[in-house]
């Protein structure tokens, strides 16, 4: 998905008070960018990285907070290539509703 253009996206003002740190809401940022209205996408951790300006490992790191926190699914795919053998494919990243505020502790 092309980031330049005339394109835009909406999300929360909510999202700055779940605490995410700067990867986690930038990677977060990026998923909901590339799902748009669909609420679902699915770039390559690779792509990811390098739209979020970090390393793929911290990517999967910040995915994985975010599918732990709820404001993502994330479901494996798989395709088949013509050999017959099964690859993984990209993972399919669903945006979920924003989870509850965390409490004023």
């Amino acid at each position: 998905m092309p980031v330049y253009g005339e394109k835009f996206y909406q999300m929360s003002n909510l999202i700055f008070l779940y605490n995410l740190n700067p990867i986690q809401l930038s990677v977060y940022s990026y998923l909901v960018c590339c799902a748009g209205q669909k609420d679902m996408c699915w770039p390559s951790v690779q792509t990811i990285s390098l739209h979020c300006g970090c390393s793929e490992n911290a990517a999967r790191n910040a995915i994985k907070v975010l599918v732990e926190r709820e404001f993502i699914r994330k479901v494996s795919s798989t395709r088949q290539v013509k050999s017959g053998k099964w690859l993984q494919g990209n993972n399919h990243y669903y945006i979920l509703p924003l989870p509850d505020l965390p409490r004023a502790g």
